[in-house]
């Protein structure tokens, strides 16, 4: 009754919150010169214009790309610890790059840009309770470009949570196991809102905390009717300029305990509550900034941010799993006297818990008449209106229950009205949002009984497990293919109780004259799901995702009222007559049974063997390896090749499809690379090496080069001789470990830290039991300072005499250890023996269309950081090295060119330059373009005048891409593809998890509206982070869906995050991969994505089958208008994709014009 009370009294103070408080003045820039009244300009040009979505007027900012610029209106003032909902409105005009600013200086969040028509922003944020100067802002940072923005409105929301018959949880809170789990939800709707969060002074920006010296969040944790036995806090740290974070808890928010610090980006994994607070009704976390005073305001970074904030606790009891959700309801009206208690607006998505709930109180001396009225409305359309009536005695209460269903994802806006007779008593209007995966508004129901119901789906829908089965009844599966092509559809079982023991068989597809198809060209699998527990963006949700597919090998069970999806994958060979077939597929589960009949036509044409579309997937051998417990090289080639034979199935080249036999070069000289080769003082023999480290950001090395084969159950001994520039100077050996597939083993060097001399010391190390198991091969650094991941230490030492043998005698394995090779041009010997042979399988048999071709001794970079080239001791710019870099790279160039590869290579060597690294990169071109001009230089960047005529391929992200000037480039004889990773995110098509499934597919509808060639992603199985999961830890993907970051600076122990599946298609074995050591020999599990890639690239191969028809009917004089139709159906439909963020989530239009396609291929063919 509190609970209830307490938010009827909420909500009347919303009404009347909303009643006094002014909106933002002049929200549509109606009033004003040049320059609007009540607002005005911080940085960058702009000015009040015409062309305003609504009225006349709006507003203009030119961004210059510098950080911050944006328009301002100091005289809006929040109300202390009021949330609010702001709505603006924006469009852009050849704008790019950075993103819109938005909202008070104390709550910002940034939008990606807008398109060239009008587009809607909303968002939740809440005021700190401490009153002070706030300054509203629409802006943009680092863009440049024409923004326009136009509509604003800021209106106080009162937030609801939970769903009946569950706890109070709001977003981002759980309960699951016994315990309960909130982790922040900083990047959801509700921005730094949250039901836990008490107050806050830290500035709030996108998503996340912005704290500097003396300011704070406090945060309060209670489970109503559940005492905490104990619990732990994780944060966080992104950005880290200086300072500390202190983290205090409390029973009372009054006395605070020290839990722990955190400084630096290197967060302990979890900070432990003193046993002392507990057991505890609630527990109050106050997180608080220490150190350097810095604003924090303006997109100030401040001294350091908290990204993540995590509290969980063990709860007594046996608490129900519950998982939180919070709505934001605007009151527009509440005049009484009956009292409306919005008790619940129910789940908000498809499927159980759709129930609104009202208290509706009555303090007056006479029954009152009252009907509820609730519509649910998209894109401002009536979808759903649910009225009931009650009589409310006086003196009395009563609750009003109005159910509905909902069907479509996407954005809605809910209006609740309360009326008595012809007087509104109440009204208020809430935004919300269905995610896709809840969508209920497609499938097909085959049948229902008592045991189950079963349905059939697209194969682009991901079917979460709770949604509800179709009404629309479509009991025959349909599907049409080419001669050469795979086709997915989803089965979908859904039993009233639980199933055990589930098979599922396929009959032979039978056709024309009895034709068949047998069921061995169809794979059946299991839809997985992985468990999301940090959405990727706004269109992500918590919970369980589908994505992986294993194959179905046996039995499997189905929980009750639980969706479980069968994947089911037809081939249709070459050669397979064209037609109608029929198939069955069986189900069953002890008495119940059922089949599902299923219709293919099959097209008259074949898909042809080579891939039209370009695409480059990276792909790491050592991580199959590692997670399929590999011991022997033959091993790992086997699994390896399987992987590979996957990846040609589903038409996608990877970088290297000769992981073990690479092109090798001799440059006649030493194998060692770093440091120079001087004949001053050596220490035997005519020259000794000298390595200068000067730079105190690097760790200068030099490196043996080649592997040196080991078994670790054998003593090593390495010897060397040394001198340093100084007396007692350190200096460092490093013994490198590799695996079996030659991966650098981390965390697994074997460091030596000696102490030098400015005369020559000889000296000698036993590595008896020092080389970890599982290693197969070493490499020796030699280092003049210690290392250090900043590179501080400096210093200069010479090397000679290097060695290193099995003990006691054995046969020296080390390659010019003494320094006494040097380089001639002539001698340059490359050596592709061993790479051609793997390359005919690759290209003639496994019809890979691409490679990336490694130039040894190139430079490298990414925006990050970059290094020149280096050819033993020569480096990049001198004579010396460009005439052995041109002999090896000719020698490249030529043999390609003769083996007919050419046009498969690829020179992809450095990675998303920014303008500052444009003079470096243009460098190496020049380099590459001067000594094998044949060969193509890719540049995973958007076309740049400063680059023009440096670059063969530009592969620029989705998002960053020019139309115009990609074909301005390829109108110059250059090529264009694009890429995908950690970015874009929504509303782009993305690579995530926990996206709608179509997203990879309409990427190849994208690919051939703009008239792109190729396709990139960085990674296909990213399984692990070595920062998020230092070694021995390892991530297992089957429960974790999280793509964290590596590398960039992040050491072990970091944590970053690039979104759900980013760079993980394909998944390893599903086993415990830290525990189970058991060996699996088998290939790659698919992925949906995975799926719906392949099924996007058999796309475009229909629409480059229809070109070819056309241009060889229009060769035969086929009539116009048949070509005219057929030339039309070469246009993407708007109604599949409008531009880059505007694209259909309904499959059905794209299976309609494909079907158009296939039937325009057919006509024309038929008329040769």
């Amino acid at each position: 009754m509190r609970k209830i009370l307490l938010l009827g009294v909420s909500l009347l103070l919303a009404a009347s919150a909303f009643a006094q408080t002014a909106n933002v003045p002049n929200p549509s820039f109606e009033r004003g010169g040049t320059t609007p009244e009540g607002w005005s300009l911080s940085g960058g040009a702009g000015a009040r214009v015409r062309g305003g979505r609504t009225g006349q007027w709006c507003l203009r900012l030119t961004g210059t790309g510098e950080e911050s610029q944006f328009w301002k209106c100091d005289s809006w003032q929040p109300k202390p610890g009021q949330t609010y909902r702001l709505t603006f409105w924006a469009r852009s005009e050849g704008a790019s790059g950075g993103c819109l600013v938005s909202g008070p200086d104390a709550a910002n969040r940034d939008f990606s840009l807008p398109g060239k028509t009008w587009t809607r922003y909303t968002r939740v944020f809440v005021a700190p309770r401490t009153a002070e100067p706030s300054v509203l802002r629409l802006g943009v940072w680092a863009t440049r470009g024409e923004v326009f923005f136009d509509d604003v409105e800021i209106r106080p929301v009162v937030a609801l949570h939970g769903t009946p018959g569950e706890p109070e949880l709001g977003e981002g809170e759980q309960i699951s196991g016994g315990s309960y789990r909130f982790r922040a939800p900083l990047d959801g709707d509700g921005s730094n809102y949250a039901r836990a969060l008490v107050d806050y002074t830290a500035r709030f920006n996108s998503n996340r905390w912005v704290m500097t010296d003396g300011t704070y969040v406090t945060y309060r944790h209670r489970v109503a009717g559940h005492r905490q036995r104990g619990a732990h806090v994780a944060v966080e740290i992104g950005y880290y300029q200086s300072g500390r974070l202190v983290v205090e808890a409390s029973r009372d928010g009054k006395a605070w305990q020290v839990v722990g610090t955190v400084a630096g980006k290197e967060a302990p994994p979890r900070l432990d509550l003193p046993e002392a607070l507990f057991p505890a009704e609630t527990i109050w976390v106050r997180l608080r900034g220490e150190g350097e005073q810095r604003s924090g305001r303006d997109s100030d970074p401040g001294s350091f941010q908290v990204q993540s904030y995590t509290y969980e606790a063990a709860l007594e009891g046996t608490p129900r799993p519950a998982t939180g959700r919070t709505a934001y309801l605007e009151v527009e009206r509440a005049t009484g006297p009956i009292q409306v208690a919005v008790q619940s607006l129910g789940s908000l998505r498809p499927g159980s818990g759709a129930e609104a709930r009202l208290r509706l109180t009555n303090p007056g001396n006479q029954p009152a008449r009252l009907n509820a009225v609730l519509r649910m409305l998209q894109q401002g359309r009536p979808v759903v209106t649910r009225r009931a009536a009650v009589t409310v005695p006086a003196g009395g209460q009563e609750t009003l229950r109005l159910p509905y269903s909902l069907t479509h994802a996407g954005d809605w806006r809910a209006s609740l009205q309360v009326v008595q007779g012809q007087r509104t008593l109440f009204a208020a209007t809430t935004e919300f949002s269905v995610p896709a995966l809840f969508a209920a508004d497609y499938g097909y129901l085959v049948s229902t009984n008592e045991t189950a119901a079963v349905w059939w789906a697209e194969a682009p829908h991901k079917i979460s497990r709770e949604r509800p089965a179709p009404t629309v009844r479509r009991p025959e599966v349909h599907l049409s293919a080419a001669r050469h092509e795979y086709e997915p559809f989803q089965v979908v079982i859904r039993p009233r109780k639980a199933l055990s023991g589930v098979t599922a068989q396929m009959t032979d597809f039978v056709g024309p004259g009895g034709a068949r198809i047998s069921r061995e060209n169809v794979q059946i699998c299991r839809v997985a799901y992985v468990n999301v527990s940090r959405p990727t963006d706004n269109v992500g949700v918590v919970g369980a995702w589908p994505d992986p597919l294993p194959p179905l090998t046996g039995p499997f069970d189905v929980a009750a009222n639980s969706n479980q999806p069968l994947w089911v994958t037809v081939y249709v060979p070459a050669g397979t007559p064209p037609g109608r077939y029929t198939s069955r597929l069986r189900l069953r589960a002890g008495s119940w049974s059922q089949e599902v009949p299923i219709q293919l036509q099959v097209w008259n044409f074949t898909l042809p063997q080579e891939t039209h579309v370009r695409s480059a997937f990276g792909f790491d051998p050592a991580a199959v390896q590692r997670y399929h417990n590999l011991e022997t090289r033959e091993e790992l080639e086997q699994v390896v090749d399987r992987y590979l034979q996957n990846f040609a199935a589903h038409r996608i080249s990877p970088y290297n499809p000769t992981p073990f036999a690479p092109i090798k070069v001799s440059f006649g000289q030493s194998p060692w690379t770093g440091g120079r080769q001087v004949t001053e003082q050596a220490f035997e023999g005519q020259r000794c090496l000298l390595i200068v480290d000067d730079d105190p950001k690097v760790s200068v090395t030099a490196d043996s080069g080649e592997r040196i084969p080991v078994d670790p159950t054998k003593e090593y001994r390495l010897s060397f001789a040394a001198r340093t520039e100084k007396d007692g100077q350190p200096y460092q050996i490093t013994v490198q470990c590799y695996d079996v597939a030659g991966t650098w083993m981390s965390g697994r060097n074997q460091d030596f830290r000696l102490e030098g001399s400015t005369t020559w010391r000889q000296e000698t190390i036993s590595l008896r039991g020092r080389l970890p198991e599982g290693a197969r091969s070493v490499s020796l650094v030699l280092r003049p300072a210690p290392w250090s991941e900043q590179g501080e230490a400096t210093g200069t030492a010479w090397f000679d005499a290097v060695s290193f043998r099995q003990a006691p005698d054995g046969p020296e394995l080390v390659q010019d250890g003494g320094f006494e090779r040097t380089l001639d041009p002539s001698q340059v010997k490359v050596d592709f023996a061993e790479f051609d042979r793997a390359a005919e399988r690759a290209f003639n048999e496994l019809r890979f269309n691409t490679f990336s071709l490694p130039i040894q001794g190139m430079g490298s970079g990414t925006f990050h950081s970059r290094q020149k080239g280096r050819i033993g001791g020569y480096e990049q710019g001198t004579p010396e090295y460009e005439a052995l870099f041109t002999a090896y790279v000719r020698q490249l160039q030529d043999h390609l060119e003769a083996k007919g590869w050419l046009d498969k290579a690829y020179i992809y060597w450095f990675d998303e330059p920014e303008e500052r690294d444009y003079e470096f990169v243009k460098e190496g071109m020049a380099l590459l373009k001067r000594a094998a001009p044949k060969l193509a230089r890719m540049l995973t960047e958007q076309v740049e005048p400063a680059l023009a005529g440096s670059v063969d391929i530009w592969c620029p992200l989705t998002a960053s891409y020019d139309p115009a000037a990609g074909r301005e480039r390829q109108a110059a004889g250059e090529h264009v593809w694009w890429y995908v990773c950690t970015g874009p995110k929504a509303p782009y098509v993305t690579l995530f998890i926990d996206h709608p499934g179509i997203e990879m597919r309409m990427w190849l509808w994208q690919t051939v509206k703009y008239d792109v060639e190729g396709i990139l992603v960085w990674h296909s199985n990213y399984w692990t982070s070595g920062a998020a999961f230092p070694p021995p830890a390892i991530q297992n993907p089957w429960e974790d869906a999280m793509s964290y970051v590596s590398g960039y600076d992040y050491v072990a122990g970091m944590v970053g995050y690039w979104g759900n599946g980013d760079g993980r298609f394909i998944y390893p074995p599903n086993q415990d991969p830290e525990n189970d050591r058991s060996k699996h020999l088998g290939g790659p599990v698919d992925s949906i994505r995975w799926e719906m890639l392949r099924e996007g690239i058999e796309d475009y191969e229909y629409f480059w089958l229809l070109r070819e028809a056309i241009r060889e009917a229009k060769e035969r004089q086929v009539p116009a208008a048949t070509i005219a139709a057929a030339e039309k159906l070469l246009t993407v439909p708007e109604e599949i994709c409008v531009d880059m963020t505007h694209f259909t989530l309904d499959p059905q239009p794209l299976y309609a014009h494909r079907a158009k396609i296939a039937a325009a291929i057919e006509r024309l063919s038929a008329q040769r």
